[in-house]
């Protein structure tokens, strides 16, 4: 019972860390430019002059996507409006511009994500794009002259510098969502209204899709994903990507968006893909190192020893950052997460013990018993999504999984350890009974 008192504390120490994950306590700036507010304020059918009726007849709004591209933060993509007006070059509007300074990471790791809207030549963009070989997409917006000129007031408004800021979010306000936003107000709201009638998935599905060029990345990003991203969706939810904000535009005008440049490498997403799938080779990869830590030779010993510390450090570091998340950040998308339960932070013990097992004496017996009570409240928890699946609808069963396997294989590790720690005459006699 000595022994099991720490793991019952540390176990009873976790949910209040998942109970604690509520909205809101990080403050953010005030003098934010927030678009749909100030949207409401525009008015798209306000009388025109005949000169402004000819001039805005003659301007063209586009919708620009360019395809996703590395580093991780373009994998979804991007998107600008484009405005190409008689009296000057197409310029075009991009809300999707940060700076590496004043902060950025600390912020970012807050949640606190401060984005701008910025206004650069659109052959500047093109040209970029077509450097880091991404197809380039555009369609024209199909607007009256009113909603033109209104349009354009309301982007060059936004790009002053006391109003280019806005707080970014990863689904709900992005470089997709604000061209979104303002088309919709072009249209009095009714592409919102027709586009709320389409079910999409969820959030989830799609940036697990979208992430599946990287293993690493999508493990790690929808572990960190609680229950908020798996509800399901509309398209215009789902437009906060970029392609599907232009496939949802086509559908809704009728029209097909014109290709600027077509990429010479880059692969297409795949129609579908599965991170349980994905990951499943890596798991059994993992299960066999643990395994080898009950191997007869001791450099083999040595080596899966040392590899299954770091997995378990990797993981506690995981577990430890989501912690912080859920609890001292404005990243929303990680609060009331289940895999805080599953695999929590205190699993650092079982590094610890594989570092251990390096010397002379193995803890082979601590960590079989760490193991078996983390895997019998992995399959509780699991009992207890299994009957309640409606409530619980956080996707997660990679991370069940990972620990299943994880604390199944220590357990068999032991056995198999107990197994060849029995003399050799021991077990002759054994068989010969």
């Amino acid at each position: 019972m000595r022994k099991l008192l720490p793991l019952l504390i540390a176990m009873i120490l976790a949910l209040p860390l998942y109970a604690a994950s509520v909205e809101g306590g990080i403050p953010i700036r005030g003098d934010l430019f927030w678009s749909e507010e100030e949207l409401a304020k525009m008015d798209f059918n306000a009388q025109l002059t005949d000169d402004e009726r000819e001039y805005y007849e003659n301007t063209h709004i586009y919708l620009v996507t360019a395809s996703p591209a590395d580093p991780v933060y373009v994998y979804f993509g991007h998107a600008g409006i484009a405005v190409d007006a008689p009296d000057r070059d197409e310029i075009m509007f991009d809300y999707g511009s940060f700076r590496f300074s004043d902060g950025f990471y600390i912020n970012f790791i807050l949640g606190r994500l401060y984005y701008s809207c910025i206004e650069t030549y659109a052959s500047y963009r093109y040209d970029d794009f077509i450097r880091n070989d991404r197809t380039i997409k555009k369609i024209e917006l199909m607007m009256t002259p009113e909603a033109k000129k209104a349009t354009l007031a309301f982007l060059s408004y936004n790009v002053l510098p006391e109003n280019e800021t806005y707080l970014y979010h990863y689904y709900e306000d992005n470089c997709a969502t604000r061209p979104r936003d303002i088309y919709n107000a072009t249209t009095g709201g009714a592409f919102k209204s027709w586009a709320e009638d389409i079910e999409c998935g969820t959030y989830r599905s799609w940036s697990t899709l979208y992430l599946s060029k990287s293993l690493f990345f999508n493990y790690v990003l929808n572990f960190l994903q609680g229950p908020s991203v798996d509800k399901p969706i509309t398209l215009y939810e789902a437009t906060f990507l970029p392609d599907l904000l232009m496939k949802a535009i086509e559908e809704y005008e009728g029209s097909e968006a014109e290709t600027v440049y077509q990429t010479k490498s880059r692969e297409a997403l795949p129609e579908h893909y599965s991170l349980v799938l994905d990951s499943l080779p890596v798991l059994f990869a993992t299960a066999v190192i643990i395994l080898l830590t009950a191997s007869n030779k001791k450099w083999i010993r040595v080596i899966a020893h040392s590899i299954s510390a770091i997995i378990y450090l990797f993981l506690a570091v995981l577990s430890t950052a989501l912690v912080l998340f859920m609890c001292f950040s404005n990243h929303d998308v990680t609060y009331g997460n289940w895999n805080i339960l599953i695999l929590p932070p205190f699993i650092l013990a079982l590094s610890a013990m594989h570092i251990a097992s390096l010397g002379k004496k193995e803890r082979r017996k601590s960590i079989a018993f760490f193991s078996r009570i983390m895997l019998i409240t992995t399959l509780v928890l699991l009992s207890i999504k299994g009957c309640f699946l409606s409530f619980f609808i956080q996707d997660n069963i990679v991370y069940y999984l990972t620990a299943i396997i994880l604390y199944g294989s220590e357990i068999c590790a032991t056995a198999l350890s107990s197994y060849r720690s029995i003399p050799s005459s021991h077990l002759q006699y054994a068989q010969d009974q």
